[in-house]
């Protein structure tokens, strides 16, 4: 016969095993479930159709469309983070992402993660065709559109899209702050100049920036920019002039510069003046005159964003580009098989400009030149020389 210590051990081995028996099970059915998790977020990678429609979303979350964003937002952050070295979770990205934006659209996480993660490529672990990569970027283009639409007034984004002076932008009563902050529009701007190459559309984003009482301090000198960038050079020149006549500064000379530059303006878009080498001459004699020669010492002060200065050498630059875009129009209808010419001097050696802009930003050795860019085929400025 056993003894009651004998009988409390056997109950105790008993209960031990009972307990690892237990979380044996625990531990095995909990990596079942797991691998089964895994493989369906796997699955929603390869087919991210296989996500719910987003009516069906609404519809099934009724009253808790926001706490369904919140799961669907951690399921997307947990896969997105064990998935950090491979570019495959972003077949699935923007799917979630819609669908999350769909439930809750004023939740700004989603938007952010999507500009942060989807245009992005690295060639070093990622293997994503052309076409995928372009996708993604039009794939961010759409949920930006998105939070555009949902974060903004489309009212005011119409009336500032259509007005080029920024002044009437900033001091409007009626257009101020289009957005609830001013990142949607910011972040839009940038993928329209760096991921899809449409400058154009980045100055009217840039514009309604301009319009927000948090917007960056130069945020009114990227849409003139970005006029510039796009080709668009009458609308630059237009709004570089507005950008120095309406700079509440005390300088009397620039201001002075200002007028004189705007009646220039004038002119030229009433074709009461033409375009040659006569006024190009002028306009630069006349900068040398006013201004205070290009120094590295003086660089801030004269190229700082907000400055004067900076605004009227730009629109000189601008100016400049046209004259030699008009000549180069000349040059390639007398040589049609040729390519264009690769910068101004060119221009000048074949006796089709009869002077020789020199831009502001010169150093000791080397400066700003206007050269040719085969890629975007149009004039630009580059560091160099001729």
């Amino acid at each position: 016969m056993l003894s009651k210590k004998s009988i409390l051990t056997i109950r105790n081995i008993g209960v031990w095993i009972s307990l690892v028996l237990c979380f044996w099970w625990f531990f095995y059915v909990n990596t079942e479930n797991y691998r089964v998790h895994k493989t369906l977020q796997a699955e929603r990678v390869n087919h991210p159709e296989s996500l719910p429609w987003k009516e069906a979303a609404k519809f099934s979350s009724l009253w808790f469309k926001n706490l369904a964003a919140d799961l669907y937002w951690i399921e997307a952050i947990q896969y997105i983070w064990s998935n950090a070295l491979r570019s495959e979770y972003k077949k699935y990205l923007f799917a979630i992402l819609d669908l999350i934006t769909d439930l809750n659209p004023y939740f700004e996480s989603p938007y952010i993660i999507g500009q942060l993660l989807l245009p992005e490529y690295n060639s070093r672990y990622e293997k994503l065709p052309t076409e995928q990569q372009e996708n993604n970027i039009r794939q961010w283009e759409t949920l930006w559109l998105k939070g555009i639409k949902n974060f903004c007034d489309p009212i005011k984004i119409e009336k500032i899209l259509k007005e080029d002076n920024l002044l009437e932008i900033t001091t409007d009563p009626s257009l101020k702050n289009p957005c609830k902050g001013y990142k949607a529009p910011y972040y839009l701007a940038y993928i329209y100049f760096f991921h899809l190459n449409n400058p154009l559309k980045a100055s009217a984003y840039y514009k309604v920036v301009s319009a927000q009482d948090d917007s960056p301090q130069g945020a009114k000198l990227l849409a003139a920019i970005m006029q510039w960038k796009s080709g668009d050079r009458e609308k630059s020149l237009f709004m570089f002039l507005n950008l120095a006549e309406n700079r509440d500064n005390k300088d009397t000379v620039c201001k002075i510069m200002s007028q004189e530059l705007q009646r220039v303006y004038t002119w030229l878009s009433q074709n009461t003046i033409k375009l040659d080498w006569k006024l190009i001459q002028a306009v630069e004699e006349t900068r040398k005159k006013v201004f205070p020669p290009f120094s590295k010492d003086i660089e801030e002060e004269i190229l700082g964003d907000g400055e004067c200065t900076n605004f009227l050498n730009k629109w000189i630059r601008e100016l400049n580009l046209l004259y030699i875009e008009k000549w180069n129009t000349q040059f390639e209808a007398n040589h049609p098989t040729w390519l264009p010419a690769r910068n101004a001097q060119a221009l000048f050696e074949e006796w089709y400009i009869d002077f020789l802009p020199t831009d502001y930003q010169q150093y000791d050795d080397y400066g700003i030149i206007y050269a040719y860019d085969y890629e975007r085929g149009r004039y630009d400025y580059e560091m160099g020389n001729y």
